[in-house]
């Protein structure tokens, strides 16, 4: 698959328009009080992400045609991202592949506090992530990252996760890098000054562009298709796949770069309301010609492009609702959602006598045995 052709487009007006939706309530038509709200909050990325420009441009088309007033809260941390939906402060949330590790309680889920998480996806668009490199680094492959300054993102176990995949591919581990502790949203600032030697992002959005307008980049790319240089992925990331980009910051014309496809989805908790989550979708859906080419990567939203398999974490009934009136939902993906939503269920409800009869400090581990014994499915690996 291929990134849309960037356009022009005034991001920031958009992301601002967006937000200044949720304050303008008396100029907006009311929301049905039969199916949306008339306010929502959403969480997701830091303003200038091309996650977040996305939500922007959405949030402000369901603002004019639907009076669905939209609060974007942004965190740059997984956590961040995620507490709010757990704790009712925020109503969706698009993140990255937290909402897979609070669904199974690993990594820092795996704790007192949190334990796993009753989280669905509501509507899943793909999107290419990377990594970004000077174009006069002397930084040509995955190889050549040994001895850089390598970010290690504050509190972003999946990021850091698919970064040491990436050290993986080129036959290096976390130990041939110097990681330099940084937060998401501080790395491009710290890749001019000269702080790290690569960043994780977006292959799209305005922050990169603004990059790219004053500094020559380069994208690494995966062209070696060798499994081995591939063996920790299901591991680390096993809902990514690598996708083909084209007419991107850093690609130049005529070029591509092999990167990492995935979807950073809208999510829920299993418990919100069907109807509003049905009317959602079939609003972002029936609402897509209004927002389609507001940035390279909203094309994704549309229904034909959208992730239909639920891979790691099932889909919201409202979702399933809105696919199979639209015919793209089979008996294969009912199977495979219903036997997520079960696994979710087992181990919610076995979750309260692990913690009793473990130690915070054993707890992970005894939590991973757990699975491992009743569900056949074991994760290991180190964070970070």
């Amino acid at each position: 698959m291929k990134t849309a052709k960037i356009r022009a487009t005034a991001l920031s007006a958009v992301a601002l328009l967006a937000l200044a939706g949720c304050a303008s309530g008396d100029d907006a038509a009311q929301a049905d009080p039969d199916g949306l709200p008339e306010q929502s909050v959403w969480s997701t990325y830091s303003v200038g992400t091309g996650t977040y420009n996305d939500l922007a441009a959405i949030a402000n088309t369901l603002t004019g045609e639907e009076g669905l007033q939209v609060r974007l809260m942004t965190s740059d941390t997984g956590i961040g991202r995620l507490a709010p939906l757990a704790n009712g402060t925020a109503d969706y949330a698009r993140a990255g592949d937290e909402y897979y590790y609070a669904f199974e309680a690993d990594y820092e889920y795996a704790n007192e506090q949190w334990g796993p998480q009753d989280v669905s996806l509501v509507w899943a668009p793909l999107g290419y992530y990377g990594l970004l490199v000077r174009a006069d680094s002397g930084i040509d492959s995955f190889e050549d990252l040994e001895g850089t300054k390598f970010p290690d993102l504050t509190a972003n176990t999946s990021i850091n996760n698919k970064m040491e995949g990436f050290l993986n591919y080129g036959g290096l581990t976390g130990d041939d890098v110097e990681k330099v502790p940084i937060s998401y949203a501080e790395q491009l600032d710290a890749l001019e000054a000269g702080q790290i030697d690569s960043l994780y992002q977006n292959v799209v959005g305005s922050n990169i562009e603004e990059l790219a307008s004053t500094t020559d980049v380069k994208w690494l790319t995966f062209d070696d298709q060798d499994p081995d240089r591939y063996e920790t992925w299901d591991e680390l990331m096993p809902m990514v796949n690598v996708g083909e980009v084209t007419e991107a910051p850093g690609v130049e014309e005529g070029e591509s770069a092999k990167v990492l496809e995935y979807t950073i989805p809208i999510t829920t908790m299993g418990d919100r309301d069907t109807e509003e989550v049905y009317r959602l979708v079939k609003s972002i859906v029936e609402n897509y010609e209004h927002y389609e080419d507001t940035t390279p990567d909203t094309s994704q939203f549309s229904l034909d492009a959208v992730l239909k398999e639920p891979l790691v974490v099932p889909f919201h009934a409202g979702t399933v609702r809105f696919f199979e009136e639209r015919g793209v939902w089979t008996e294969e993906l009912e199977e495979k959602n219903n036997e997520l939503i079960e696994r979710g269920e087992r181990m919610r409800e076995a979750w309260p006598s692990v913690v009793e009869s473990s130690s915070a400090e054993e707890l992970e581990g005894d939590w991973a045995a757990w699975k491992a014994e009743n569900l056949g499915n074991e994760r290991t690996g180190d964070e970070g």
